[in-house]
């Protein structure tokens, strides 16, 4: 994902970008200053699902981006106002005009694509974007790219959150160092335990996979219950294990 510098006056490239643009508004509270000043690529159901309570890898969101089709355009002398739509939903959009912007012309017309920058906004229970810069679309392209990076930045708020479990578990992981475990998957990402309770899931009943207790008897008492807990939702989140007949029974991909 890109991370090139977002300038308001051009079309950004996408991606999770660092950004410069000077928004602060009169009466903004000092918790929304703590935002995060990069330019987040999101779909339409994102903004409308939560507003300005949307955030990503737990840090609140300023600055979002996507790509939409322009449903409409209507221009007053003091506005323009601007509908869009995507394969999750519709939203309004708004770009206030000022001062020699009163010939101002919409460089995007109904019925194509747009890449919009815009800060989310509340009003009531409804959500629209306060357009910081809008353009048109270039190429389709664009769109299948900023699918890919709404993809990655899930992917990667996931991975960072799984390093961060790793961590914490760093200082138990010693207490398993002389465990009996099949280190042939050395390199393949798992720790010792996690490696542990793969090989079990791997080796289980062929129809419905390893339950969950009989996973965290089988290792015992090398590694505690919770932590086996903690270990199958990170192999799930991972991609290694899915679930069967019910949330407590997994089998390997």
């Amino acid at each position: 994902m890109s991370w090139n510098n977002f300038d308001n006056s051009t079309a950004g490239e996408g991606g999770f970008m660092n950004t410069t643009v000077n928004d602060s508004t009169a009466g903004e509270d000092k918790a929304n200053l703590k935002r995060g000043q990069n330019c987040v690529p999101v779909m339409i159901a994102h903004l409308v699902r939560y507003g300005e309570k949307l955030t990503v890898w737990g840090t609140p969101v300023r600055l979002v981006t996507f790509v939409g089709l322009v449903r409409k355009v209507e221009p007053t002398s003091t506005k323009v106002s601007f509908e869009f739509s995507d394969d999750t939903g519709n939203i309004s959009g708004l770009k206030w005009l000022e001062g020699d912007s009163a010939n101002y012309e919409s460089p995007v017309k109904v019925n194509s694509y747009a890449r919009v920058h815009g800060m989310i906004r509340d009003q009531g229970e409804d959500h629209y974007v306060l357009i910081v810069n809008i353009q048109p679309m270039d190429h389709l392209m664009e769109l299948l790219s900023h699918h890919m990076e709404v993809t990655l930045m899930s992917l990667q708020g996931d991975s960072m959150v799984n390093k961060v479990a790793n961590n914490d578990h760093s200082m138990g992981n010693q207490s398993v160092q002389n465990g009996s475990v099949n280190n042939s998957n050395a390199n393949s990402g798992l720790n010792r335990q996690q490696q542990m309770v793969l090989d079990i899931i791997e080796n289980s009943d062929p129809e419905f996979g390893a339950e969950r207790d009989q996973i965290k008897s089988a290792v015992a008492p090398n590694v505690p219950p919770q932590m086996v807990d903690e270990i199958l939702e990170f192999l799930f989140a991972e991609g290694h294990i899915y679930t069967t007949k019910t949330d407590d029974y997994f089998k390997a991909i």
